[in-house]
């Protein structure tokens, strides 16, 4: 009867002691894991939302007739900067909007992120403010 309950209590603690250990390289076991599951451009995404009124600045410096600027976040766009080397001149996020609430307006700033460090300040107007597709003036 002994030997059994001696069994029956090395198998009980192999197992917790397997789960344990199978817990633990998972992770955190506080955590719901959603935190590491973000992206990158989840992360910068955020970030440009958090200094969206940087990027609105940049656009009403560009023309004193500007009075409001749209952000259009579902537009966007991470690319890559091609520069004829094979590794590229890096990364760049292109965020659009309009201005005025004019509906056919927009713009495009193209945001540099040179070695995966996000810069707020290098952003540069892409061609022209437009309405139209005619240059606003």
């Amino acid at each position: 009867m002994k030997k059994h309950k001696m069994i029956w209590l090395v198998l009980i603690a192999l197992f917790i002691g397997g789960g344990s250990l199978y817990m633990f390289s998972q992770g955190n076991l506080f955590s719901d894991g959603k935190a590491n599951l973000r992206t990158s451009k989840d992360k910068q995404l955020d970030y440009l939302k958090k200094h969206q009124d940087e990027i609105k600045n940049f656009v009403k410096s560009q023309n004193p007739k500007i009075d409001s600027v749209q952000i259009d976040w579902a537009e966007t766009q991470w690319n890559q900067v091609g520069n004829g080397t094979p590794q590229g001149a890096g990364d760049i996020i292109d965020v659009y909007g309009t201005f005025n609430n004019i509906e056919n307006s927009g713009w495009h700033v193209m945001i540099d992120v040179p070695e995966g460090e996000f810069n707020i300040r290098a952003m540069t107007l892409v061609n022209y403010l437009s309405v139209g597709g005619e240059e606003f003036e």
